[in-house]
C-alpha cells in the first residue's frame, strides 16, 4: 500500500437514484464495480461485481420476536394521556440473522460467516379506538453485525474479523461504526449519509427528514480505500492494494451489502 486518497463524500441524485460522487483523483486510483444480484429472490442469491463472484449465499434460520405488555405509570404526563383514552405499552423487538458464502476472483478465495443481531425497546402510544392506530417511539436500541473472513490459501488460512455496531448520535440518529482486522492491520468502517443532493435542475436540495443512509466508507491511516454505495449498488476498491487486502475488502463489502438491516433509523 503506497498512497491513500482522502475522499470528501458528496452525493448526487438523478431521477432514478442517488449515488456517491467520487472525486476524479480517486476514480483514477480505484475501480468501481456495479453489484449484480442484490435485488430479487434471496434463494440461491449470488453477487457479482468486477472480477469477484460469490457462491450461493446460505442464510440460517432467521429469528424474530415481538413482546409487548401494558405499561403502568403514575407520572402526570401519562395520566394526561389517559384523559384522551391513550394508553402506553412497552414493546421489545428482537432479530437474529445468519449468512455464509465464499467469494472468488478466479485466483483467490475467501469464506465469510456472518451474524446480525438487533434488539429495540419501544414505547407504544395507542388509542382505544383502533381507527387511530398506534405510534411507537424507540427508547433503546442495540445492534451488532460481525463476520469472520477466512482467506483460503496454500499456506495456513489468514483469519480476519469484521465488527460493526451502532452508535447513537446527539441528533438521535443511529450511526454504525466498525472495523476489519487480522490483529496486525486494521481498517475502519464509517457510515455514509446523504444530507443534500443535486436535483435534475442542478440545484442543491436538502433531504427531507434529515440525512439519509447511503452506505459505508472503509479507511486506513486516514485515507479511503473502499466505498460501499448501497444507493447505486456500487463497490469501490483502491487499485494500489495488496491482492490479499483487495480480497478481504471485497469479502467485507459483500457482507455489508447482504446484511438485512441497512438503515437503523428506518428499521
Amino acid at each position: 500500500m503506497k498512497k491513500f486518497y482522502i475522499i470528501c463524500c458528496v452525493f448526487l441524485a438523478s431521477c432514478t437514484a442517488a449515488k456517491v460522487a467520487v472525486p476524479d483523483s480517486f476514480k483514477s486510483a480505484a475501480t468501481s464495480m456495479k453489484v449484480k444480484g442484490v435485488q430479487g429472490w434471496m434463494i440461491n442469491q449470488q453477487l457479482n461485481f468486477g472480477e469477484y463472484q460469490t457462491s450461493s449465499v446460505k442464510r440460517g434460520w432467521d429469528f424474530s420476536s415481538v413482546w409487548q405488555n401494558s405499561r403502568i405509570s403514575f407520572k402526570p404526563e401519562e395520566q394526561l394521556l389517559k384523559v384522551f383514552d391513550i394508553n402506553t405499552d412497552n414493546r421489545t423487538l428482537s432479530e437474529k440473522n445468519k449468512l455464509q458464502f465464499t467469494i472468488t476472483n478466479g485466483k483467490q478465495q475467501a469464506a465469510v460467516f456472518a451474524l446480525e443481531k438487533f434488539n429495540e425497546r419501544q414505547l407504544v402510544y395507542k388509542n382505544k379506538d383502533p381507527r387511530w392506530g398506534e405510534v411507537a417511539r424507540s427508547t433503546g436500541l442495540q445492534y451488532a453485525f460481525s463476520a469472520a473472513i477466512m482467506l483460503v490459501a496454500d499456506a495456513a488460512p489468514e483469519p480476519w474479523q469484521l465488527v460493526l455496531v451502532h452508535k447513537e448520535g446527539r441528533s438521535a440518529e443511529y450511526e454504525e461504526l466498525g472495523y476489519i482486522t487480522n490483529g496486525d492491520l486494521q481498517f475502519s468502517i464509517e457510515t455514509l449519509r446523504i444530507g443534500t443532493y443535486t436535483n435534475t435542475k442542478g440545484k442543491d436540495v436538502k433531504v427531507l427528514g434529515g440525512p439519509a443512509f447511503a452506505g459505508y466508507e472503509i479507511r486506513i491511516d486516514g485515507g479511503v480505500v473502499g466505498i460501499v454505495d448501497v444507493l447505486d449498488n456500487q463497490i469501490w476498491i483502491l487499485n494500489d492494494l495488496d491482492p490479499a487486502y483487495k480480497m478481504v475488502l471485497a469479502a467485507a463489502s459483500s457482507s455489508l451489502v447482504l446484511k438485512r438491516k441497512q438503515d437503523l433509523t428506518n428499521t
